[in-house]
């Protein structure tokens, strides 16, 4: 059999110990603070964002977005998140908890750390099947048609921040692409040229709002920009403990778009890889000052300006 997916990579490697979580994945979401201080990995194709902290609980579709804080932020659309999985610690590897989607793909995965809470990570590392073969977990049969369930709104784009956030768990952003084209505001931009946008918001340490939109699980982070850099296609943005990694040789596409924010319409930007899945969204939430909000705006006015 062909390895392909992260689930099937993790279960061929002869040092690897998984155990089965016997509970649905929303239910070990919201465990997910008891470990207390953790690394949290979100991957989403081209992009992965770690961060280190407690994990904040995680937050559903129609949920309020959260202010800036010390804690890792996940959205979740559990539904979406068939396999959760603990391992024991390798020579390499601390335990961690991993999520996959339903193509077998590592959506989110915390590992513990040093100020981790053991005991909580013994009580999920016990809570196990005795009737699931880890093979079963591989299986095309576990794939989950997201298009399936209620797709994003086709009628124009998301009133404010909190439905562009839902739209894109909602069907992992499949269908956001296909709702931009000829939209008012919506501008599609050379990738080079939101890369270029970026590192120019993190020399002058803007607040920011980023997500890292993975199948079911979107990580998202409140704070200023410390710095940025980019490196034979790839770039990393530091905002406080997280870091992004984009892998800008795998974007396909770069959105410029508009949300109603606290200070009216706030621009976005929005990155999508080469199979039209939103990966990436940056802007700004919440009650930043004025005169942050003016500069976001004229950052992404001048990168709208340079569309394709």
């Amino acid at each position: 059999m062909s390895i392909t997916t992260d689930l099937q990579r993790l279960l061929a490697a002869p040092e690897t110990t998984a155990t089965v979580v016997d509970r649905p994945a929303g239910a070990v979401l919201a465990d997910l603070p008891l470990l207390q201080d953790v690394v949290g990995v979100t991957a989403a194709g081209p992009v992965i964002t770690n961060d280190l902290g407690p994990h904040h609980r995680p937050a559903r579709r129609g949920d309020p977005l959260r202010p800036g804080g010390a804690d890792i932020a996940l959205r979740a659309e559990p539904d979406f998140l068939t396999t959760v999985l603990v391992t024991e610690p390798t020579a390499q590897i601390p335990p961690t908890v991993r999520f996959f989607d339903g193509d077998g793909n590592a959506a989110h995965i915390t590992y513990l750390v040093d100020g981790s809470d053991r005991l909580a990570f013994e009580t999920l590392r016990m809570s196990r099947p005795s009737d699931v073969d880890l093979r079963d977990l591989i299986g095309d049969e576990r794939t989950i048609d997201v298009t399936a369930r209620g797709a994003a709104d086709d009628s124009g784009l998301p009133e404010d921040q909190l439905a562009l956030f839902d739209a894109i768990l909602q069907d992992c952003g499949r269908r956001r692409p296909q709702t931009l084209e000829g939209r008012e505001g919506c501008h599609r931009v050379p990738v080079r040229a939101a890369a270029a946008a970026l590192a120019h918001a993190a020399l002058l340490a803007m607040p920011v709002t980023t997500c890292t939109a993975a199948p079911g699980c979107l990580q998202i982070r409140h704070d200023r920009f410390d710095g940025s850099r980019e490196h034979a296609g790839s770039m990393v943005l530091a905002a406080g403990t997280a870091r992004t990694m984009i892998n800008l040789n795998l974007v396909g596409q770069c959105w410029v778009t508009r949300a109603e924010g606290v200070w009216g319409p706030t621009g976005a930007i929005e990155l999508y890889d080469r199979r039209g899945r939103c990966c990436f969204v940056a802007t700004q939430t919440g009650p930043v000052h004025p005169s942050s909000h003016d500069g976001w705006q004229d950052l992404v006015d001048d990168l709208a300006d340079t569309r394709r």
